[in-house]
């Protein structure tokens, strides 16, 4: 059961199957961040088929750009992480260098 006030929609936290429900994101391409809420044994064996949206879908030109817009940003989170990493190796050999240096000049 839901009802909808001005501000939010309000949800029963438990399943007509009795079990309690999940609100959860979609992050497919087609309802990308997209909440909706499922029963815990949604899919399983023997489980219930209880599931409701709770935003309504995106229009389609969303539906198109969003999806390489995350890419994109994945993308770039990812050579951030690289780009870290080889910042570090780089102060460590200069670190161990100048040790090196140093021990040589005794």
């Amino acid at each position: 059961m839901w009802q909808q006030t001005a501000e939010e929609i309000i949800m029963d936290e438990i399943c007509v199957c009795g079990k309690n429900t999940t609100r959860k994101t979609s992050w497919t391409d087609l309802n990308l961040g997209r909440r909706y809420v499922v029963c815990k044994k949604f899919k399983q064996v023997d489980g219930c088929a209880y599931f409701m949206w709770l935003d309504p879908p995106m229009c389609t030109r969303a539906r198109q750009i969003i999806p390489g817009l995350l890419r994109r940003v994945n993308r770039f989170e990812e050579d951030l992480k690289k780009k870290s990493k080889r910042e570090r190796l780089f102060w460590v050999a200069l670190l161990v260098s100048w040790a090196i240096m140093f021990i040589m000049a005794m």
